[in-house]
């Protein structure tokens, strides 16, 4: 499986893989399931459990263990649809532990989903040898962000943050209707080092648990009455 050959930039914090780089490591049976997937965002459950009292996010959450033998992968499902921040990575949402409605069986056993979470793996792997010498969760969150011309959505409400897992892909799925959404990073005082209009669908970025990230407010564009964006969210952690 090709992934992309700059690994090591990811000394930074964040590396970014532009969409043919992602789409061109699927096979023709995954890329068949793209209206599939698509579709299934329109079913996605929302999310009554933000700390700012809105409305905008949709999502669904599941999680898989993920296991090499050799360079074959495994995956099977987990039980639980929970997570738990801190306030110290995310000051709104941390704290609190969160359930969620998981993934659409469907969209957990169709293929595309499988391949991508092989080569977000099989990158780590490049990056880090070892992380996949013991078993390892894998969280896969499918999330939708609203704007009306009346309000803001947000796809980062606690703004700059960070996430507790140690590797996570960020992959952009669709945007339509909207202004707005662009991905940034920074450095450890907060300094922005990287920022990213996602507009190609698996236009996706690898971050660390210790990368500060955000992305700004979507809004609608002028005389749409509703917009969205798009992503899924793959995170890795030790088991």
């Amino acid at each position: 499986m090709r992934v992309d050959p700059d690994l090591e930039e990811l000394q930074g914090g964040y590396l970014a893989f532009p969409s043919q780089s992602v789409l061109s490591a699927l096979s023709a049976r995954a890329t068949g399931c793209t209206q599939q997937v698509r579709e299934s965002f329109e079913r996605l459950v929302q999310d009554q459990q933000m700390g700012d009292g809105g409305r905008y996010r949709f999502r669904r959450f599941s999680r898989l263990v993920a296991r090499f033998s050799g360079d074959s992968l495994s995956l099977e499902p987990l039980s639980g649809h929970s997570i738990l921040q801190s306030r110290e990575d995310n000051p709104l949402n941390g704290g609190v532990l969160r359930t969620f409605e998981p993934l659409e069986p469907s969209t957990m056993e169709c293929s595309l989903l499988q391949e991508l979470i092989g080569h977000d793996a099989a990158a780590i792997r490049r990056i880090d040898p070892e992380f996949f010498q013991e078993p390892v969760v894998v969280g896969v969150h499918q999330v939708r962000i609203v704007a009306l011309p009346e309000s803001l959505g947000k796809p980062t409400p606690e703004g700059i943050h960070r996430d507790a897992e140690r590797y996570t892909f960020q992959h952009f799925w669709q945007r339509q209707g909207i202004e707005g959404g662009e991905f940034a990073a920074y450095d450890q005082a907060k300094n922005p080092v990287f920022r990213w209009l996602q507009t190609e669908m698996l236009d996706s970025v690898l971050f660390t648990g210790t990368t500060w990230h955000s992305a700004s407010s979507i809004r609608t564009a002028a005389g749409t009455e509703q917009g969205f964006r798009d992503i899924f969210l793959i995170d890795f952690d030790p088991i």
